[in-house]
Formats: structure tokens, sequence, C-alpha cells
């Protein structure tokens, strides 16, 4: 997976490798890499809010990267701290945030607002608001193959045109339903991907270049080999 970042101009990866396999710490090697690269600086991840303690002491132990957790809670504290005006979503560096925090209406709205007045000032250099962004656990994100789209699936479509490069890991790619997976891609790159109920074997030759899934027994034959 670091091998496959590293080869793009703009990085669109769905890490789908089978759970256990470490995709955590894939997306904290290539961070880290583009960091020293200084191809990022601004990274947002996104998710369970279960699991945003975890990956705050993942990046910090394993990568020595500090990230400030935003919720509710949070942002009181830094507005206390920073003045009553300060805006976390313009501010921090680096967020970790739970994605059924940033769904509701209040907090999506300031981050899309504050993300079209960094785009308006830096129309010029061409620079996107953020550089990076993360999503774990993505398939929670993922569209509807019909019917109304769920909040979070809204969430990521409105925010993703705001980051350069783009990561979203989970171990199930595939819900069964083809449009569901090919709208997750075009979330991912909609430069490449369209969502639709059929794929091309254009279309899966090129998915395979963003989608990178290692299952646990190819891996345990490898070890064997």
């Amino acid at each position: 997976p670091l091998l496959q970042a590293l080869s793009m101009e703009r990085i669109s990866l769905l890490l789908a490798d089978d759970a256990g396999l470490g995709k955590t710490i894939e997306a904290g090697l290539i961070l880290t890499e583009l960091i020293l690269r200084r191809k990022v600086r601004r990274v947002l991840v996104l998710t369970p809010a279960s699991l945003k303690s975890q990956w705050k002491e993942e990046m910090r132990f394993r990568f020595s990267l500090d990230f400030e957790l935003l919720d509710r809670e949070a942002t009181a504290r830094f507005r206390r701290n920073q003045g009553l005006d300060a805006n976390p979503w313009r501010l921090l560096p680096r967020v970790i945030a739970s994605y059924y925090y940033l769904r509701q209406a209040e907090v999506l709205e300031q981050f899309l607002s504050t993300c079209r007045g960094s785009l308006r000032a830096g129309a010029e250099a061409g620079r996107l608001p953020w550089d990076l962004l993360i999503v774990d656990e993505a398939h929670n994100l993922m569209p509807a193959p019909f019917g109304r789209e769920s909040e979070l699936a809204r969430t990521l479509r409105e925010i993703a045109p705001y980051f350069e490069h783009k990561l979203f890991l989970t171990a199930t790619p595939h819900n069964g339903h083809t449009r569901s997976f090919t709208g997750l891609l075009e979330m991912l790159d909609p430069v490449r991907f369209v969502q639709k109920g059929e794929l091309t074997a254009a279309e899966r030759e090129l998915a395979s270049k963003v989608v990178l899934r290692r299952l646990k027994r190819e891996i345990n034959a490898q070890d064997r080999a």
C-alpha cells in the first residue's frame, strides 16, 4: 500500500485488507512518508466514535504524530482557551473526529463554510483546504444501492472535494451491491469513477489500481512459501 500510494501524484486508495492485517498501520506509514516529503500538513481522520482514542494513541506511539480529538466538548474547550470566535476546523492541522459528530448539521455547515472560505482565499495558489482525508470503517459511509442516501454518505460526499489526497479503510469494501461500491469509489476519485450498477472490464481494471485487498489466507500462504 505504501509503494502504491507513493506512485500516485494524487493519492486515492481504498485499503481493504482483512481485519487484523494492519490497515491503521498502513495508513500511518503512508501519512508519515507524505509528511516527511512535505506533501501534506492538514490531515483529518474520520472514525467511529469508539475508535477515536485508539487512533490518537496509535499515531502518537507508533509514528510520533500528535492529533487533536474533536467533538462538541473539545470544541467548547478550544473556544474557551482561544476565544469564542476561534474555529478549530481552520486552526488545527491534524484532527481526529467521529463521522457521527461531523454529520451534525451545524458542525458540518461550519466545516464546509470554513473550507469554502479557505478555497476562495487560496484560489490563486490552487491548493485545497485539506491535504489528506483518512476514513476508517468506510463501509459505514457507503452510499445506499437504492432509495435515499444516508446522512453519513451525504456527509462524505460533501466534504470529499476539499481534500487533495484520500485514504478509505474497510475490511468489507463490497456489500453485495455494485452501486454502493461504485458510489464509494466515486467519492474516493470522482474523476475516474461514477456510481453505477455494473462495471465494465476496463473499469474493473481501473478499480484494481485503487482498491488494495489482501486476505489472511494469502499472507499465510506467502509465509509458508
